[in-house]
């Protein structure tokens, strides 16, 4: 018999440990998420995400999840554009930039791949590429201060750009520049009001906060149905509720709720 999701009622309680990193770092994965490599597919985005990091999300955990992205920019449901808070900009790219690895040769020959190192190549663009003897044609790519669609034709690029925002309106304004197609927003802060604030100024159902690709099965039928519901499922808290007349799904692990 399949698992039900168990109301918030019968299972908050007040000894519920603050946030762990199993929470984050060992989520449950959607089938979607698990997406190998692929060097056929660039025609059109793959569920693409949008990460958000504030000064308060924990940094390493959001870290580790935009590097699977950047060694695999053409996965179903990879990071296409991550908006940093100005306050962690630099500490959070040194995390990045110090742990990125040379490319699998599906990615690195890729076309949109190549297109978008010579589209570089030629905006003069800065770039975070991975340190050491990694070659500069087999790097992953975090490209500053420009939009996906700069990079190259519609479709994924093989890069991952990055911006910078100060408060979290400004965050929302600053990526009214992108014209991808966002399926999820990924959102890192431990402040739960400051990750709401969020919902109701961009145009996508799902909202993931603290968390990456968790199973979105406990809470999609009511969202489906167009109803208001709130469950807990393995660890996590999901619900579905209107917001400026267009209905999200929000997720994030138990935890995240005490520590606020």
């Amino acid at each position: 018999m399949a698992n039900k999701s168990v109301p918030v009622k019968k299972v908050l309680s007040p000894l519920q440990p603050a946030i762990t990193s199993d929470m984050v770092n060992k989520l449950q994965q959607t089938p979607a998420s698990e997406a190998k490599i692929s060097g056929s597919v660039a025609s059109a985005w793959r569920s693409p995400q949008l990460m958000i990091v504030f000064e308060d999300g924990d940094l390493h955990s959001a870290r580790q999840h935009l590097l699977d992205s950047l060694q695999n920019p053409f996965a179903e449901g990879a990071v296409a554009t991550v908006l940093l808070q100005e306050s962690v900009r630099d500490q959070f790219v040194g995390l990045v930039a110090q742990n990125l690895k040379r490319l699998e040769p599906q990615v690195a020959g890729h076309p949109s791949y190549v297109r978008t190192l010579a589209q570089i190549e030629l905006l003069k663009a800065n770039v975070i590429k991975a340190e050491g003897d990694v070659p500069a044609d087999a790097s992953p790519l975090l490209v500053s201060d420009f939009v996906s669609s700069y990079l190259g034709q519609p479709g994924p690029t093989g890069a991952i750009t990055l911006q910078t925002f100060r408060t979290a309106r400004e965050a929302t304004l600053v990526n009214l520049k992108e014209s991808v197609p966002y399926a999820r927003v990924s959102i890192w802060n431990e402040k739960l009001a400051c990750a709401y604030e969020v919902l109701g100024h961009l145009a996508v159902d799902t909202f993931t906060i603290n968390c990456f690709n968790p199973d979105l099965s406990p809470i999609r039928s009511a969202f489906e149905a167009n109803q208001n519901d709130v469950c807990l499922f393995k660890g996590y808290h999901y619900e579905t509720l209107t917001v400026n007349f267009k209905r999200r799904i929000v997720v994030f692990p138990v935890g995240t709720m005490f520590a606020n």
